[in-house]
């Protein structure tokens, strides 16, 4: 008996602090922020876009990349801009190595990897307000300087 009181008062104990793991009660302003993305003055055809606290902490923010433009929600503040560059390269099987699968479309990264790395990426934008024209041109030659 004493043993399911002190199990049952321990899980009393534990259970607050698992429902609440994660609840800061923090409320992080988030911005609208738009603009151009191009890689070697071409729009990017698509990809995704993501803005991150320079410190590598807080709430990250981001958005989706669409015939060289973004629209994102971003918490304010000082950030690096990550970019994931796309293109259509044509089709292939859903299933690979099966012929019969249906064909569906391939896509081709065409950002070099440094732009979509914390460590590497050389853009940063300062968040205060709503933004728009927040553009960016990135070089295909970015890792062959």
């Amino acid at each position: 008996m004493r043993l399911k009181s002190f199990l049952s008062i321990i899980i009393l104990l534990i259970l607050p602090v698992v429902i609440c793991s994660g609840c800061s009660g923090k409320t992080v302003k988030t911005v609208k922020v738009t603009g151009k993305i191009t890689i070697d003055g071409n729009p990017i055809e698509q990809g995704s876009i993501k803005f991150m606290d320079v410190n590598g902490e807080g709430a990250v923010g981001g958005g989706s990349i669409s015939n060289g433009t973004y629209v994102a929600n971003v918490p304010v503040g000082k950030k690096k801009t990550l970019v994931l560059g796309t293109k259509l390269a044509g089709k292939e099987h859903l299933i690979a190595d099966v012929p019969d699968s249906s064909l569906v479309d391939k896509f081709e990264v065409i950002t070099p990897p440094e732009y979509n790395s914390f460590e590497t990426t050389p853009l940063e934008a300062e968040i205060k307000t709503e933004t728009n024209n927040l553009d960016f041109n990135l070089s295909s030659n970015f890792g062959n300087k």
